[in-house]
């Protein structure tokens, strides 16, 4: 027997993704985190798919072919649940416009009102979101929008300080 979860603290209205399907006889199954998939990605062949059931179990692989195949395949159901992109809310934001950054050395004034807006739409947008944001940018490397931020950081900072 599955039972599903909604971890998140959404109101009911609105709809929510399920974090965790409890399975009967086996425990509580959560995607793997990110220094879990680092180590998934390691390994080659079936052992990789198999070691994502099993670490969203908190088992070893070792432990979890031991377990009887039904309950693999209610792992393998959790699983394929929780990554349905039925199952993924949709954010919903506003459109960003494009900003062409001009070729060559940037001022100091430009790379602080660049550093700004990175700021600014880092704080708009939900954990975790800001660096695929960045990513799709394909007008500013990570290193240079890293730059600016901690240029607009530090300017911050100063004009407190005064």
């Amino acid at each position: 027997m599955i039972r599903a979860f909604c971890t998140s603290r959404r109101s009911m209205l609105a709809r929510t993704p399920l974090t965790e399907i409890e399975i009967e006889g086996v425990g509580t199954y959560r995607l793997p985190n990110q220094w879990q998939l680092r180590r998934i990605n390691r390994l080659r062949g079936a052992d990789r798919h198999t070691a994502a059931l099993a670490l969203g179990c908190g088992m070893t692989i070792r432990q979890f072919t031991k377990l009887p195949a039904d309950k693999q395949a209610e792992v393998h159901r959790a699983y394929l649940a929780l990554m349905s992109p039925s199952n993924v809310p949709f954010v919903e934001s506003e459109p960003i416009e494009p900003r062409a950054i001009p070729r060559g050395h940037l001022s100091v004034d430009q790379k602080l009102i660049i550093g700004w807006r990175l700021l600014e739409t880092k704080a708009s947008l939900p954990r975790g979101h800001f660096g695929p944001w960045l990513q799709r940018q394909k007008s500013l490397s990570p290193s240079m929008a890293q730059q600016c931020m901690a240029l607009a950081r530090a300017h911050k900072q100063d004009r407190q300080a005064a």
